[in-house]
């Protein structure tokens, strides 16, 4: 091939070039671009016999593949295989970016502590090899794997906030730490913060022209609004991330976001509406993400039985149940046992209400989840017509 035809340093230096780019193309949300520019880079590392490039691009083009609709299983086994590579050639850089992917799948697949331990470990490997943009990038993962609450919301605070202190200084760090922060903060019932950090992280990434993480951004302000009960906010910074997305041809994140945006439009009554979002979060969702494919089925529940079909409904809300049950992420758990006691109630199956209310209760007291723990207490009090007590 005419590559090898190149000067090995020429081979070398557009190997590593066309990784850049790719990254760059990446981050501004030019999926077809950055996939193109990195499957040529792998063709030019592998001609120049360069491995440790190789497998970094490819640890790049398994996370554009499950944007692009492909199952985590198969981002987990190429960066498994990549990572291999890397500890064999001694590429720190490379091994932190190999494990903040592999924590981000593992966090995806709700797999606690284990998605925690893989960015621990990318965290380790970023500060050995100086590579200040994966330790960034580490960082804010770990404080994403604990906004479905696997630990109480005022520790997971916490936390975020000593990896924020550590990431001062470092404009991109704080936008990434700041934007899951706000969630947390949410949870906490400390509104005015979480509006506040969540709005810095997404114009600190508007300016830099990072259009993928502005939209994940705009999820996480969507998130905010659900938490402190205003569906119509959520439904734009929602709409507004799902629009950017599409327009990406991303499709990874767009099915959970598409789900959460579904259950605000429901919340506002408009009920074509959401049964079209959980369609769409329903066509772009693959088959092991249990997030995208929990929501969907919830929102998609409480319709079917607004419309009569308690029997499908109830079959849709017990499977959204067992797909998170097993998994970490305690918020969405307690989500689907809400969606499954609204789908009882409406139903007429008041006692079966109440006790997938107060599980759910239950599940939001135990993580401190404050306003959410209220809303629960305000649906038992409806469904039974007694005042509910105010969590502590």
């Amino acid at each position: 091939m005419a590559l090898t035809l190149w000067p090995q340093q020429a081979r070398e230096q557009r190997a590593g070039l066309l990784r850049l780019l790719g990254t760059a193309l990446f981050e501004s949300g030019d999926l077809s671009g950055a996939e193109a520019v990195l499957a040529e880079g792998a063709q030019v590392a592998a001609a120049a016999g360069l491995p440790a490039v190789q497998a970094r691009i490819r640890v790049l083009l398994a996370e554009i593949h499950t944007m692009q609709g492909r199952a985590f299983s198969e981002a987990m086994e190429e960066c498994e295989a990549a990572t291999a590579t890397l500890d064999s050639e001694g590429d720190l850089e490379g091994l932190a970016e190999a494990w903040i992917l592999t924590g981000k799948l593992r966090f995806f697949r709700g797999e606690w502590p284990a998605d925690q331990e893989a960015l621990e470990r990318a965290l380790a490997y970023a500060r050995q090899s100086g590579n200040r943009r994966a330790q960034m990038l580490a960082s804010g993962w770990l404080v994403a794997t604990l906004s479905m609450l696997s630990i109480p919301a005022d520790a997971a605070v916490a936390r975020a906030e000593q990896l924020l202190q550590a990431a001062s200084r470092d404009p991109w760090g704080e936008a990434q730490i700041l934007m899951t922060s706000g969630v947390l903060y949410a949870y906490a019932g400390r509104f005015a913060e979480a509006r506040d950090v969540a709005a810095r992280g997404r114009s600190l990434f508007a300016g830099f022209g990072a259009r993928l993480e502005w939209a994940f951004g705009a999820f996480a302000a969507g998130l905010i609004e659900l938490v402190a009960g205003d569906p119509a906010a959520a439904e734009r910074h929602l709409a507004a991330a799902c629009e950017a997305l599409r327009a990406m041809g991303e499709r990874g994140y767009l099915s959970t976001i598409a789900g959460a945006l579904a259950e605000a439009v429901y919340l506002q009554g408009r009920l074509e509406e959401a049964q079209r979002l959980t369609e769409e979060a329903q066509a772009a969702a693959v088959p092991d993400d249990f997030d995208a494919q929990a929501r969907w089925r919830a929102t998609r529940a409480k319709l079917l039985a607004r419309y009569g079909q308690f029997p499908a409904a109830r079959q849709l809300a017990d499977e959204a149940i067992a797909l998170v049950s097993r998994t970490s992420y305690a918020v969405l758990q307690a989500q689907t046992l809400m969606a499954k006691a609204e789908v009882n109630r409406l139903a007429g199956a008041r006692d079966q209400a109440e006790a997938s209310l107060r599980a759910a209760l239950r599940i939001y007291e135990d993580r401190h989840a404050l306003p959410l723990a209220e809303q629960a207490q305000a649906a038992l009090a409806s469904l039974t017509g007694q005042p509910g007590t105010k969590p502590a």
